[in-house]
């Protein structure tokens, strides 16, 4: 995911900044100051990468189905994660090294960390076109936004491993998404269902169902009306079977006639 972060920022600045402007990922160094030649170009150096918890989605999952219905895989919710890139700009000095020259080379530096804040404030998302690998085939956006200093962080402490002195930067902040693989290794579907519902009677007062029947028949007399049900007897029974042929299809058997107790 990491390599194809960097190639899909890479293709957003080449359409942000100007012809010719070349793009680097690799840290800032002592021979960069100073150049007498060549054209100028971007350093985009990966500082931190952290999982991204804020706006989470709910976790869970997902199924996947075919055209009959049947389930074919089931996936977990993506993953985000947050890449923070330093950004430093960089042009050739003329070989004189005069003052004029100087300011021109830090205003030319300038104005390209000034074109990737523009670039930021339009929108806040890389074009689909510009992603690659899997970011691209996850269709899911990735967000790009001039990031602020927090949770204690700040990059100022980066210069002394590089070796130079502090150089105008900033912070630039990729937001994108990792995809968990699609589980397909699932149990075997039912080939066949059963259910099946039974009466069961109520107990008595001396704990039998045979004393419950006989008491309720007594006091209903020979042509009375009939007894009310016991509570906790089932009204109704019903077995249906559901067989799945080999086509994949699920087919039902015919109902069984539904009586009353």
């Amino acid at each position: 995911m990491v390599r194809d972060a960097d190639l899909s920022l890479a293709n957003w600045l080449a359409r942000v900044l100007p012809p010719g402007t070349g793009v680097r990922f690799d840290a800032p160094r002592a021979a960069w100051e100073g150049r007498v030649s060549g054209s100028a170009f971007v350093s985009v150096f990966l500082c931190t990468v952290r999982r991204d918890t804020r706006d989470l989605p709910r976790s869970g999952w997902s199924e996947m189905r075919d055209q009959d219905g049947r389930l074919v895989g089931r996936q977990q919710t993506a993953r985000y994660y947050r890449l923070s890139y330093l950004v430093t700009a960089w042009a050739a000095a003329a070989e004189d090294g005069g003052g004029d020259e100087t300011s021109r080379q830090t205003l030319e530096e300038h104005e390209l960390l000034g074109l990737l804040i523009d670039a930021c404030t339009r929108t806040d998302t890389i074009a689909a076109d510009h992603l690659a690998g899997t970011l691209a085939e996850s269709g899911i956006p990735c967000f790009v936004r001039c990031a602020e200093d927090d949770d204690g962080r700040s990059s100022e402490s980066l210069w002394p491993g590089f070796g130079i002195a502090p150089h105008a930067h900033l912070e630039l902040e990729l937001t994108a998404a990792v995809v968990p693989p699609l589980e397909t290794e699932l149990a075997p579907p039912a080939r066949e269902i059963v259910a099946v519902a039974r009466q069961k009677p109520a107990l008595g007062p001396s704990g039998s169902a045979a004393a419950a029947t006989t008491a309720a028949a007594a006091a209903s007399g020979p042509n009375g009306p009939a007894p009310a049900r016991p509570p906790g007897t089932v009204r109704r029974w019903e077995r249906t079977t559901i067989i799945e042929p080999a086509t994949g299809r699920s087919e039902q058997a015919p109902r069984a006639p539904q009586s009353e107790d």
